[in-house]
């Protein structure tokens, strides 16, 4: 079976979709793939496709669907289960946080996502993307205070890891540090805006693009950590 590949972007600062592309194109089938977007939709969605797809584009791979919710926020799940489902690629936007971990981290489709990575289907995830792929996630919980995070349930592509983009930009060491505290999750990664690390298999494989740091918390109640760059 192919390695389970796992793409956690902290941003989308140029050219770190390029570079993304250049290793997740030929993962999800190289001119073959079929790559589905799974956006939060709202007012002018569309205009966000092209800085996702045209780095497909550039690598030859130029099928790709897109998966939104109606104006509502209300999900086809029987239309986005079977985009999921033939996709050999599945790439994960940015945006609202919350919205999308309710859209793509509940049922039915946080299982069929899990499902399709478990065979060896690359999944890419973009700021809110890759903060909501592991099995617990920062989510927001006051815009207006950059350390004020909440606990829930991601899609649980990896576990035992907290991840927070924005890092360096955001000044988000605070944020890691207290979702890592709440969640009782020793390891942390913060990810600046032109950086993705690459999960390979469960475990680090390596960073494209700019920086990228692994955090570890010696002690919960007194929030003793260490910073190494990755």
């Amino acid at each position: 079976m192919a390695a389970r590949l796992l793409f956690l972007l902290g941003g989308s600062a140029h050219p770190v979709l390029d570079l993304v592309a250049q290793a997740f194109v030929p993962a999800a089938g190289g001119r073959e793939a079929r790559i589905v977007l799974l956006l939060l939709g709202g007012s002018g969605w569309e205009k966000y496709v092209p800085q996702y797809a045209e780095p497909w584009e550039r690598q030859g791979a130029t099928r790709h669907s897109v998966v939104v919710p109606n104006d509502e926020g209300v999900l086809d799940v029987g239309t986005a289960s079977t985009a999921i489902r033939e996709a050999t690629g599945i790439f994960i936007g940015g945006g609202n946080t919350t919205v999308y971990r309710q859209l793509y981290a509940t049922e039915p489709i946080r299982s069929l996502i899990r499902e399709r990575y478990a065979r060896g289907i690359p999944i890419a995830g973009l700021s809110a993307g890759a903060i909501i792929a592991p099995q617990r996630c920062a989510a927001e919980r006051d815009p207006c205070d950059d350390a004020s995070v909440t606990i829930e349930e991601g899609i649980g592509l990896i576990d035992g890891l907290v991840v927070v983009p924005h890092y360096t930009e955001r000044s988000r060491t605070p944020r890691l540090l207290e979702a890592m505290a709440q969640a009782r999750i020793a390891s942390g990664l913060g990810i600046d805006e032109a950086a993705c690390v690459v999960i390979e298999d469960g475990k680090v494989a390596g960073v494209l693009g700019e920086s990228a740091y692994w955090v570890e918390m010696t002690d919960f109640d007194t929030g003793a950590h260490s910073v190494r760059r990755l």
